[in-house]
């Protein structure tokens, strides 16, 4: 059995805001859980909303998966290969505690464009954020879909009041349920982009001729951050910090097969009053990681009212 480096892991975070931990679950059980969820449901055009459906609704507002309208509730006994994972969990405890708990989980679709109906590629055609879900039947929505997504922090769905608990100590666990290369919309991720605190979403980024990103806050402070691809097949895990820039290009292999990979939220307890890793890592950052307003991109309805995304080096 291998071990985990759990001061490895807490300085990973402390300097890059992100710990890739590579293939450390069973390739054979990711995808036998990817196996089923085909079966489970049947994913391409079908799952969409006519565009009248969608006029009709009111808002963009809780098309989300929530703990009860979850598709991962489907596979509880097949997802203990994650969530029983001695490497995994002893990584996760040494930042969290022992008692750290689950914000939320949920499967994450990247959708290919032949799925869309035309309408809905117009809607999303240039939007920064192109979670689907609003376009989604509601009885599908207990997945997130996603057609890219422009680079962006975790706290931007947990300003003040949002949650109980202190979104400053959260961290994402993201895994691969088959191989992604750089066509499957694999992840994108600018580390020690977390030095900053949390930032107004959308992020002040330019893309530099060297490759690297320049990140600049609201107060004019600076930082260059390379950017890392994460690849990798079944099994591949990795780690981040809620203040951690990272996004997705839409998929783009000739194939036009769908991504699909899981997405755990935790936070430590307000009960633990023990110094964690996540107290060592967010002495690190200097910046607000108790932000008021996370986002200046949608209006009230939950709509976008902004265009352009940076990820795709488009302005």
């Amino acid at each position: 059995m291998n071990l985990v480096d759990k001061n490895k892991v807490i300085n990973d975070l402390v300097e890059d805001g992100a710990h890739i931990f590579g293939v450390i679950l069973d390739a054979n059980k990711a995808t036998d859980l990817y196996q089923k969820m085909l079966k489970e449901r049947d994913f391409g055009k079908d799952l969409f909303l006519t565009e009248q459906e969608y006029v009709s609704q009111e808002n963009h507002l809780n098309s989300n998966p929530t703990h009860k309208r979850n598709f991962l509730n489907n596979f509880v006994e097949e997802l203990a290969f994650v969530e029983n994972d001695s490497v995994l969990q002893e990584a996760i405890k040494s930042i969290l505690g022992a008692d750290y708990q689950v914000v939320i989980k949920k499967t994450i679709c990247g959708v290919p464009f032949k799925w869309l109906p035309n309408w809905v590629a117009k809607k999303v055609e240039n939007v920064n954020v192109a979670n689907l879900g609003a376009y989604i039947k509601p009885q599908y929505r207990d997945i997130t879909y996603f057609r890219g997504i422009d680079y962006h922090q975790d706290i931007i769905d947990w300003p003040q009041g949002a949650t109980d608990l202190n979104p400053a100590n959260f961290i994402t666990v993201y895994v691969y349920l088959h191989d992604v290369d750089e066509s499957d919309s694999p992840l994108h991720l600018l580390p020690k982009s977390h030095k900053l605190g949390a930032t107004l979403f959308p992020h002040k980024l330019t893309k530099l001729p060297s490759g690297k990103w320049h990140y600049q806050d609201e107060q004019q402070r600076k930082l260059s951050c390379n950017e890392l691809v994460l690849t990798g097949t079944a099994g591949y895990v990795g780690m981040w910090h809620n203040c951690t820039l990272h996004g997705t290009q839409p998929i783009q292999s000739e194939t036009e097969n769908m991504r699909i990979s899981l997405r755990y939220l935790l936070a430590k307890s307000n009960a633990n009053k023990q110094k964690l890793g996540i107290d060592i890592i967010n002495q690190s950052v200097d910046g607000n990681l108790n932000p008021e307003h996370t986002r200046e991109d949608i209006d009230c309805q939950g709509r976008a009212k902004l265009e352009g995304n940076i990820i795709n080096h488009q302005k």
